[in-house]
């Protein structure tokens, strides 16, 4: 539990989404505010921002299951009614979080896995990849979110 620590603390975020390969990315701004709380054992996180020129909010858990060893995690958000779990690991400097999570394929509308990697380049610096399945089936990126801890 003493990885999640570093998430916790007031982020700038930047978010770059594709929603369509053939176009440029679909870019807007937002902050998140991050703590772990319920006795030290779940990071909790609000996100607001705009998607699609709406006001856009969401929650988000993480934590360690001792039983699964394994770090798991949920999300929701006022776009969709989809609560989406995840469960992964960090690598051994505790720095890169690597998630497989049960989403939506935004263009089907059906279920779908998408992996999401949380890199940490410095104490103040993250970056939040997502990647998910493509027109072929093949992953590829879908998004990025640059988060940088307000000062």
């Amino acid at each position: 539990h003493e990885l999640l620590k570093q998430f916790e603390g007031e982020w700038n975020a930047a978010m770059k989404f594709i929603v369509d390969p053939a176009q440029p990315p679909m870019e807007s701004k937002g902050t998140q505010v991050s703590k772990v709380e319920l006795g030290g054992f779940w990071l909790t996180s609000v996100f607001k921002g705009e998607m699609l020129g709406q006001p856009f909010e969401g929650r988000s858990t993480m934590g360690y299951s001792p039983m699964k060893k394994k770090f798991v995690g949920t999300w929701v958000d006022n776009f969709m009614p989809h609560l989406f779990t995840s469960e992964g690991d960090a690598d051994a400097a505790g720095k890169v979080f690597t998630m497989t999570a049960d989403g939506v394929d935004m263009s089907t509308g059906k279920p779908a896995k998408e992996r999401w990697v949380m890199e940490f380049k410095d104490k103040d610096t993250q970056m939040m990849t997502f990647f998910g399945p493509g027109p072929d089936g093949k992953e590829r990126k879908t998004g990025e979110i640059l988060y940088t801890r307000k000062k």
